[in-house]
């Protein structure tokens, strides 16, 4: 994936690190559902989940329904072009501030649009937009691209 300037969210997210960018997850979901359709495993399940050490079996039906649900995670388009949330209220103080992004504006650290992204990002927006208003974005998205080629070669 080409690592562009354009996938950078007005939050500070990178579409190229999101799973429902890359399709990743999406992609392994689907396949391992065609598999375990085609070993019927359904069947093998229900016979497993009576032997102690795979009781857990007993859950096949929410494992495969969470693997469906996963299926889902696709965002063909990032922020900036309509992408994942088209109502996304950071994007629009963004856009009526004049911004690129959150990066330029200097209350971005404590804003309350932004606490949203917390919990599931583990602060990563806001470690990229010190990054991005530290560095810019030509600059951020080559140490993206650097970071992914580093981690390709191990």
């Amino acid at each position: 994936m080409v690592k562009r300037t354009d996938l950078i969210g007005y939050c500070g997210l990178y579409c190229g690190d999101c799973a429902a960018h890359t399709q990743t997850v999406a992609n392994l979901a689907r396949n391992l559902r065609r598999e375990l359709r085609r070993h019927k495993f359904d069947k093998a399940a229900g016979a497993l989940a009576k032997m102690p050490a795979f009781k857990a079996f007993k859950h096949y039906e929410k494992g495969y329904e969470l693997l469906g649900a996963m299926m889902k995670m696709r965002c063909k388009n990032p922020c900036r072009e309509g992408g994942w949330a088209p109502g996304c209220k950071i994007k629009k103080c963004a856009l009526e501030k004049g911004f690129d992004g959150c990066w330029q504006c200097d209350a971005f650290e404590d804003c309350k649009k932004l606490k949203v992204l917390e919990e599931g990002n583990n602060f990563t927006h806001l470690k990229n937009l010190r990054k991005l208003k530290r560095m810019g974005l030509a600059a951020f998205v080559k140490a993206k691209c650097q970071s992914s080629s580093a981690k390709k070669s191990t």
